[in-house]
Parts: C-alpha cells; structure tokens; sequence
C-alpha cells in the first residue's frame, strides 16, 4: 500500500466498506458469529473514542492515538519530515506557509494572479527548495494549527493596506529577519517568507520597501503553503547524505558569486564528460561544469 491509499483508507469513516456478511444472504448460517463481531465492534468504538492522543507525523498537530496524521496532512497527502522515516516517492514535505505580493484591485483578481505567482515560484529559476505551492484559497480542508498560529491570521487574501494585512506583513518581515539570523544553526532549513509576483523571494528589506511604493494598484498578500517533493526511495539509498547540496560559485560569465543547487551525485560517473552542463548561474544563467562540492 503507497501513501496516498494508506491516507485514503485512513480517512475513511469507520465502519465503511467492512467485510460482515449479511444476515438474510447468508441464510443466518453464522448469525451468531456475525454478531458477535458486531458487538464486538461496538465495544471496541468507546475504547477508541476514549483513546489518548498523539501528533500528526507530518505536522505535529494533535490527533487521536489511531491516527497517524491529521486530516489536513492525510487530505493532501503531505508526510513527515522525520529522518527515521521512510518517504514513498510520491510523498511531499511541508515547508511552512508562504506569503505572495500581488497587484489587484479585487478579491478575485488578487486570488487569481497569487495563483499564477504560486505556479511561477516552482519554475526551476526561481527557489529550487519549493517543488510545489497551493493556495490557501484552493485548499479543501483548513491548514492544521501548528501551520497557522504562528501567524496573527491566514485569510485567503488580504489588503497590505488593512489591519490584518499590515499585521500578517509585519510578522513575515519579523520572520524572515530571525531565520536568517539563525540559519548557520540550522543549515538547510527553508527561510523565505515572502515572493513577488514572479515567483521571486523578497528577502531584502529594500526590495521589499521598494515593490510597496511602486505598486500602482492595491498591494494583497495571498497565502500559500510551501511543498518540497520527499527523496524518491529508488535513488535514497545512492545518495551521499553528508555532502551538501548548495554550494556558492563563482560565474566564469558574469563574474557573480551566487548560491548553486544540485539534485544529486550521479552514482557511477562517466568515463568522459557528457557535456551536460552540472551547473547554471542564478544570474545570468550560463552553465558551468565544475567539480564536486567540498
């Protein structure tokens, strides 16, 4: 069973699709065996109802004991990011909640262009940690309180303009300034809070500062949740988990020192180059062929 049937089936009401025969079928040849299994059944319900509660694997929110995730996580299938874990090659981790800067003169039209920026941001060019990003607005279910309550609110979109935006923008700045504080502690760890219109990260007070006062419209934030594709099981075991994966490079083009990113070691290397470039400036985006990062 792969993961997202492992969440179906978790997510099924209990009771559904069991297999008890039926009585008047069956010719009540095992009445008495069926119900037992019955009774049984029920016994066991108000045991489990009155069961002790556990976190949800993938985001920690609290859930009952039988479960294994909350029904956020087990709807749009998102598992954990524990190392002890093994992550089916169609799983996704959840990063954090992500805000997108768009121009719009409505609600709608505010929706409309954050998802046209979620789509942008998972563009190879733009943040290469974020495989996948899913409005708040598009979500089926409500985000699970360990995503939410770090911030004041999570509307669907709002005004920079307006209470709540200018709180929820506060906080993404307050956020992003205390990552990066920290981020030589916590190396890896996904630190970008806010993306333009592009797809782009505003991590820099001034560009920040200077997309607000050239905005000729209405400025809306539209959260989102940040994805990461989970490590494919195939290739886990080829990978060399303590070489880093980001290394800075000088461009041979532009001249450029500028963070690279890689998906992984190839396990046999080739007797000759292929010619296929291992490296692409996030400048100017010339490929370079260099070595292996130390």
């Amino acid at each position: 069973m792969n993961g997202r049937q492992s969440d179906f089936e978790e997510l099924r009401p209990l009771g559904e699709a069991t297999r008890v025969p039926d009585d008047e079928l069956s010719g009540r040849e095992n009445a008495g065996q069926v119900e037992g299994q019955r009774r049984e059944t029920l016994e066991s319900y108000s045991d489990r109802t009155r069961s002790t509660r556990s976190e949800c694997s993938s985001c920690g929110a609290s859930i009952l004991s039988n479960r294994t995730k909350c029904r956020f996580c087990l709807s749009n299938h998102l598992d954990g990011t524990s190392d002890d874990s093994r992550i089916p090659d169609t799983g996704w981790t959840l990063l954090h909640v992500v805000h997108l800067l768009v121009e719009a003169s409505t609600f709608y039209a505010a929706v409309a262009k954050g998802a046209a920026a979620a789509t942008l941001l998972t563009k190879a060019d733009r943040d290469p940690a974020v495989d996948d990003c899913q409005l708040l607005y598009d979500l089926d279910t409500k985000p699970a309180a360990q995503l939410t309550d770090k911030w004041p609110s999570l509307p669907e979109a709002v005004r920079v303009t307006s209470e709540s935006g200018e709180q929820l923008l506060t906080t993404a700045r307050k956020r992003t300034e205390q990552t990066e504080s920290t981020q030589s502690s916590c190396e890896g760890a996904h630190t970008t809070f806010l993306y333009d219109e592009g797809g782009y990260d505003v991590s820099e007070e001034s560009r920040l500062t200077d997309l607000l006062e050239r905005a000729e419209s209405d400025v809306w934030l539209v959260p989102a949740i940040a994805l990461q594709r989970s490590v494919d099981d195939e290739h886990s075991e080829d990978r060399r988990p303590n070489i880093p994966s980001k290394t800075r490079l000088d461009c041979r083009k532009c001249g450029r020192t500028t963070e690279h990113q890689f998906q992984e070691f190839e396990s046999i290397p080739a007797d000759e180059w292929s010619g296929q470039p291992m490296w692409e400036c996030q400048v100017c985006q010339s490929p370079r062929h260099g070595p292996d990062p130390e």
